[in-house]
């Protein structure tokens, strides 16, 4: 039987983790993006899992790796959450924040933010960090 990962007793800051989780978990599901951020509805909307992944945790101004342990317990971890938020960042600087939902999910690099979310979100949420 595989022992569970017990990430709230790893990271000193375990709510603001999930808030990170299900912005990863949103960011890297099309189906979801599709049902829910193309109709507007649902939470977290885009605005929100950007907020969630970005604002909240000041990744954009120190780096995921000044965030271990508060949000990540190694840099395996750090670094995959990083390349969502560079993919996401890049999104903002071409597109600005503004923008439509759909304007972000057609654009053409918007595949590098559903990749890299889909797989730091499997990384994370199961404690067993992936490269």
């Amino acid at each position: 039987m595989e022992e569970e990962h017990p990430d709230k007793q790893q990271v000193h800051w375990p709510e603001r983790r999930q808030d990170v989780l299900e912005a990863l978990r949103a960011l890297g599901d099309r189906d979801y993006q599709d049902q829910h951020w193309r109709s507007g509805k649902g939470l977290p909307d885009l605005t929100a899992a950007v907020h969630w992944l970005i604002d909240d945790s000041f990744i954009d101004q120190h780096g995921a790796r000044a965030l271990i342990p508060h949000l990540f317990i190694d840099q395996r971890e750090a670094d995959l959450v990083q390349m969502v938020v560079d993919a996401v960042l890049r999104l903002l600087d071409d597109l600005g924040p503004t923008a439509p939902d759909n304007a972000y999910l057609d654009h053409p690099e918007w595949i590098n933010v559903l990749n890299s979310a889909g797989i730091a979100y499997l990384a994370l949420s199961s404690g067993k960090p992936r490269s």
